[in-house]
């Protein structure tokens, strides 16, 4: 019973970050009227540190224990490219959004899903 409670939080979470994707691209190119495409991918790192900072707190109330693995040293070339290219895809994306009409978008971000 405990494994379809997890199924379930899991599918919720699904349906939860998809809804936030969706609603991200419509609210970045309004607020891209204002400022430049790097200076708003910063401030979705912004707003995901602190949603992660609020994770962590709520972790160490409940005091959870974590079950993962540290990262070895065979995996830190794996790990700085995902960083690096996860800076990259917002700024890329913001670019994108700058410069494309709203119908244009609609189609790429539906395509991408």
């Amino acid at each position: 019973m405990e494994t379809e409670q997890k199924i379930k939080k899991g599918i919720s979470f699904a349906i939860l970050a998809a809804a936030l994707y969706a609603i991200n691209a419509p609210f970045s190119k309004i607020l891209l009227e204002f400022m430049p495409p790097t200076l708003m991918a910063g401030f979705l790192y912004v707003g995901a540190g602190v949603g992660m900072i609020f994770i962590a707190l709520i972790r160490k109330i409940k005091k959870y224990e974590a079950k993962e693995l540290k990262l070895t040293k065979s995996e830190l070339p794996y790990t700085i490219a995902m960083i690096v290219l996860d800076i990259a895809a917002p700024i890329c994306l913001l670019f994108g959004l700058n410069y494309t009409t709203a119908a244009n978008r609609r189609c790429l971000i539906t395509l991408k899903l």
